[in-house]
């Protein structure tokens, strides 16, 4: 019991790059702000956000993942589907407000070289599907659910976020103090966790053999996926090692402005 809770004690000490997380509903509801508002305002209280941090351009959002480390943000699947274009239209006339330039927020702004928000997105499906896509996309399978997700891996690709984005219905469990447990229970549900380790290999390319991932030591069994929940050994990071990780992999091309 107290190796259990020393364990803990370390996780929850242990250091992090990432205070914000990838996979969160407010990340979910920032793009779908113009279809599900109503799911916006309840999460923010009765009110949209300022202007500014709104989604109000493609642009805007491409550089922001590219040069803020504390943007983390995933794209949602609408974005390869050119059937939910509306997303990215004020069909209900929301009146979101200004930006301090004075702009009207209202549908998001495209890259010049897109025709309409139809043809913006079948130009991503098409881009997702290319062969620069296919090659890339393995490395951030090894991100999200393989074996840079967490743990050493997780350090070496500079990808480690909050130790509470690692907890597990076990350590929810484990918590006698209900305020500890509620805390923990509203930082998962607003901030976001983790996915289970799926693959415990570097994921292959589409065009790689795969006959080897049939063996026994390719499988992730329930021990080694516990294991895998260990997000750290106390490895501090300096400032310089702050400025990369998960960016590298944005800049290998697989969102692109245009």
């Amino acid at each position: 019991e107290q190796q259990k809770s020393n364990m803990s004690q370390h996780n929850q000490d242990a250091p992090f790059m990432y205070g914000t997380h990838y996979s969160a509903p407010g990340y979910v509801l920032f793009y779908l702000l113009r279809v599900m508002p109503e799911h916006m305002l309840c999460l923010q209280n009765g009110k949209f956000d300022v202007p500014d941090r709104l989604f109000h351009s493609i642009g805007a959002t491409y550089k922001s993942v590219l040069t803020n480390p504390a943007d983390v943000k995933e794209l949602i699947p609408e974005f390869y589907d050119p059937d939910c274009f509306d997303f990215l239209i004020n069909s209900m006339g929301l009146q979101l407000g200004n930006l301090q330039t004075g702009e009207r927020v209202n549908d998001a702004l495209l890259p010049s070289w897109a025709k309409s928000s139809k043809h913006f997105l079948s130009q991503n499906r098409a881009a997702l599907e290319s062969d620069y896509c296919t090659e890339h996309l393995p490395k951030w399978i090894d991100l999200i659910f393989g074996i840079t997700s967490r743990g050493s891996g997780a350090k070496k690709s500079k990808n480690l976020f909050h130790p509470m984005s690692y907890i597990r219905p076990e350590d929810l469990d484990d918590m006698r103090n209900p305020e500890d447990k509620a805390r923990a229970e509203l930082q998962s549900t607003e901030f976001g966790i983790v996915p289970d380790q799926l693959f415990c290999r570097i994921h292959p390319g589409k065009k790689e053999c795969i006959g080897s991932w049939g063996d026994s030591d390719s499988l992730l069994t329930r021990d080694s996926l516990r294991e895998s929940y260990g997000v750290g050994d106390g490895t501090t990071f300096s400032a310089s090692t702050l400025t990369k990780g998960r960016h590298d992999v944005v800049q290998s091309g697989v969102l692109s402005e245009g």
